[in-house]
């Protein structure tokens, strides 16, 4: 490929032939064999040229040259394996990290949906209400609306839709209840995803009709391995779901687990089963149960512009023609990925966060190589002023400096690879148990690519600088030697990068400090209950088609049982665990005398029973607790905390006083206070908030114990199902546990960053030391100038520390601003301390001058030492 057919053994045998026949012709003429053969190559021209433009001619030269480079790099990496090891790890930590985030991006933002055909022409449809911003602006679909869309659009081949909230169903395998995780889908969404079953058949649009809805599922291909044993009969069979049994009738292709990501559906049943799997009465025909995520395939000739004005316009027309509904809603249409689009704002956000946090780590990185590598040109001046001398342009010199760089780029980009493999599950790993998410990290195409643009980026950024200095020696002064030792003024470019490194890193330092010191005040902060020594469980016997009577007696039942194991000091229900996902809320008429209509009072809502406030070992400041028989519909009481009593009636006394909330007929006594917690967030202010004894079906069991709490969660599990074996408890953990999902913000920045922050302070250390120590080897003359003519061993100490304090204090200026800003962006992040905390502020200084002082010191030491007559000699 590279070379031609001709070899330059015959170009050379050629031109000695030509030569010879021009010798003897020129003896025939009377010269002797010296003269004819020096008249011949005289005629002929300079042989050596020849050849060199027939070896240019044969060849692609820049490849040849690139050849040679890449042959010459690798020697002069190996001739320095200490140097190139520390190089080539440091940059590794920058690239590895970096690409450990981008898996993330790639599996959350980038990766199509596996196993659908050209998921590039698929469309969200999301309802958007422009009185809200952001996330809480966009709605799913409701089912009548999905229906209106997907029979009167024209910019469509078909509307799909699924079920955005994945529904935890009870399986009653062999008289045993255990939970899986199910998906409601539509007729059309396999046939219009193309995507076929391994057995059997797909969910269709006969299965699907709200009149007739058949209880059919289509199993996901790793629950049929994992708990049917690939059994190749399954279909045809059924399995009871919510006391429903279901007809099996096909396995989804291995690698398909739908359009959400992170979710892996045990099954997939038809949208108009709704009623079956969730004991939601009504939905189907409810305008106002947004809960549907829709999904289009365009058309050839449609456009997403085009697309996003014909869902408005049908959304008008709904409107015009339900006028009883006063939506004032519009309708848009975004591209489909696996993150729902509302959502993607915020995973980019926080992705984006942790790439520009390992991006500062992978600069320090970059910064420390370009030290090393304007350290190493610098000894090699003479290496390429020889070269220069011999012929090589300057193109030719750059190139092979950057061929270098390239190479430690690259081999730092391979180790990358490795370190992001083992790191990104790791990173996973630090979200919460009870997060039911798989999420695939494959090391694919994206991936790879990312890593060597990344690696190629950061060859030409660190290695353009030193190419450039070693292409433009004075050849003459290199070749006699005439070089003269640098000083702190010959060492600029080294000095700026320093600057910059110190900078950087005092970013990242300050950063990782307010995100740690966070997360002990988030660790700290009294989430208003006693979070030691508890267990908590969900429980839905309303989801088996239990009535009324049948769930209380579960409940009653359930709560002797709880209460006779050994170590249990109480055992109450709520029906949502604060600082969780669920949430209930209303507002109420304070209806105190001076009051208007308008003087409503959003008030978060906790439904408990009897003994739920020595439970959770919540005081009550005033009043009584809960009695059981209170829990009947109408008993008209309520408890109260301190933000809602102040509020509403300040320095009185608010036992026996009365609320209305909002849709009540009547209106609620209140019988108690307990002190403010916190219901939604760690970080929150104090939110008004009331306990209702009135419970559904659905509830949390929560279990107070004497001694470790872990030891008995199988004793409850046990008894759970010894009341009822059908019913299977979800999220059954120690409230510790279950404190992981509220802290898990805190607790991954804290994490993250403060690795980050360590990570910068070493590579600074290093950068700092070594800048430092070359420095001083180049000042070796100048310093036995000094002591010859008096200097102590402290004016060298003090001259050398100088240096380096004064690029510290520099590098702090820039990096404490910029910190300023940064930690602003975190404030959302943060709790119990400000983003401007001057503790951590001064800290990081502190440390970062101690540190410079250290890294200057030894260097510094080894100056003190120096011989006079020595260092006079030194060149």
């Amino acid at each position: 490929m590279f070379w031609r057919t001709r070899k330059t053994s015959d170009f050379r045998d050629e031109i000695e032939t030509h030569l010879q026949l021009e010798t003897a012709r020129l003896r025939e003429r009377g010269l002797n064999e010296d003269d004819a053969r020096a008249a011949a190559r005289r005629a002929f021209g300079n042989v050596t040229q020849a050849q060199e433009r027939f070896y240019e001619s044969r060849r692609w030269l820049w490849w040849d040259h690139l050849w040679q480079d890449l042959r010459f790099g690798l020697r002069m990496l190996c001739k320095n394996p200490g140097s190139t090891a520390a190089v080539v790890v440091a940059l590794a930590l920058g690239i590895g990290l970096n690409t450990t985030v981008f898996s993330f991006v790639n599996a959350l933002l980038l990766r199509p949906p596996e196993g659908v055909k050209a998921p590039e022409e698929l469309r969200e449809i999301w309802m958007h209400n422009p009185r809200d911003s952001g996330a809480q602006g966009y709605l799913p679909l409701t089912y009548p609306d999905y229906l209106y869309y997907r029979d009167h659009n024209q910019s469509f081949e078909g509307i799909l839709a699924y079920d955005g909230d994945p529904h935890l169903v009870i399986w009653n395998r062999s008289g045993e209840g255990q939970t899986v995780l199910g998906q409601l889908v539509s007729g059309n969404f396999f046939s219009l995803l193309a995507v076929n079953a391994v057995l059997g058949r797909t969910i269709s649009a006969e299965d699907d009709h709200p009149e007739n809805p058949q209880p059919v599922i289509v199993l996901g291909y790793g629950f049929w391995r994992r708990h049917l044993g690939s059994d190749s009969t399954i279909v045809g069979k059924t399995l009871m779901l919510n006391g429903v049994n279901y007809s099996v009738i096909g396995v989804a292709p291995a690698g398909f687990t739908g359009l959400l990501v992170g979710f892996e559906p045990d099954f997939w049943a038809p949208t108009a089963m709704v009623e079956q799997i969730t004991r939601d009465k009504g939905r189907l025909s409810n305008w106002h149960s947004h809960s549907l995520i829709a999904i289009g395939r365009l058309k050839p000739e449609a456009s997403t512009v085009a697309a996003r004005a014909e869902v408005s316009v049908l959304e008008h027309q709904i409107e015009t023609d339900h006028p009883d509904l006063k939506r004032n809603l519009d309708a848009t249409v975004f591209p489909a990925t696996l993150i729902p689009a509302p959502y993607r704002v915020y995973v980019t956000a926080f992705t984006g966060l942790l790439m520009a946090v390992f991006g500062f780590v992978l600069l320090i990185a970059c910064a420390n190589v370009a030290s090393f590598l304007l350290a190493r040109a610098t000894g090699r001046t003479r290496e390429m002023a020889v070269r220069s001398a011999l012929g090589a342009g300057r193109g030719r010199l750059i190139q092979q400096m950057l061929v270098e760089s390239t190479l430690l780029s690259s081999l730092a980009g391979l180790l990358g690879l490795i370190l992001a493999y083992w790191a990104a599950p790791l990173l996973l790993a630090l979200k919460p148990a009870s997060l039911p998410i798989t999420l695939m990290l494959p090391i694919d195409w994206r991936v790879l690519a990312f890593t060597m643009m990344v690696s190629l980026l950061c060859g030409a950024a660190f290695g353009l600088t030193p190419a450039l200095r070693s292409a433009s020696v004075p050849v003459v002064a290199n070749l006699k030697d005439e070089t003269q030792p640098a000083g702190f003024h010959k060492s600029r470019l080294r000095s700026l990068l320093m600057t910059g490194e110190i900078a950087t890193c005092t970013v990242l330092l300050i950063c990782g400090a307010l995100c740690v010191r966070s997360l002990r005040n988030a660790s700290s902060i009294n989430p208003g209950f006693n979070t030691q020594h508890v267990i908590a469980a969900s429980l839905d016997p309303g989801s088996l088609g239990y009535s009324d009577t049948q769930v209380r007696n579960f409940y009653e039942q359930l709560a002797e049982h709880v209460r006779t194991l050994p170590g249990v000091t109480a055992a109450s229900f709520t029906n949502h665990l604060p600082l969780g996902p669920a949430r209930e809320h209303t507002v109420l008429d304070p209806m105190q005398p001076k009051s208007t209509k308008n003087d409503t009072l959003p008030v978060d809502i906790l439904r408990v029973a009897a003994d739920y406030f020595q439970t959770m070992g919540i005081p009550l400041l005033r009043g009584r607790d809960f009695i059981s028989s209170e829990g009947a519909e109408g008993s008209g009481v309520a408890i109260i905390n301190e933000a809602l009593a102040k509020r509403l009636w300040k320095n009185e006394d608010p036992l026996g006083k009365r609320i209305s909330f909002y849709g009540e007929k009547s209106s609620t006594e209140v019988i108690g206070v307990v002190p403010t917690g916190k219901y939604r967030t760690l970080g929150e202010a104090p939110v008004t908030a009331a306990y209702l004894p009135q419970l559904p079906a659905r509830r949390t069991l929560v279990v107070r114990t004497s001694g470790d709490p872990a030891s008995l969660l199988d004793n409850v599990r046990r008894e759970i199902h010894s009341v009822d074996p059908n019913i299977a408890p979800t999220d059954l953990e120690t409230m510790q546990q279950y404190m992981s999902l509220p802290l898990f913000p805190a607790r991954t920045t804290g994490l993250l960053l403060g690795v980050s922050g360590l990570l910068a302070l070493a590579l600074t250390s290093i950068g700092l030391f070594g800048v430092i120590s070359y420095i001083v080897s180049q000042r070796t003359h100048e310093i036995g100038v000094r002591v010859a003519l008096g200097a102590q061993r402290t004016d060298v100490l003090n001259l050398i520390i100088r240096h380096g304090l004064l690029l510290t204090v520099i590098g702090l200026v820039i990096g404490l601003g910029m910190a300023f800003g940064a930690g602003h962006l975190l404030s959302s992040l943060l709790y119990g301390i400000s983003p401007a905390d001057p503790a951590t502020f001064i800290g990081v200084a502190i440390v970062l001058c101690a540190v410079t002082v250290l890294a200057c010191y030894l260097p510094a030491r080894r100056a003190m030492r120096v011989d006079p007559m020595v260092a006079l000699r030194y060149e």
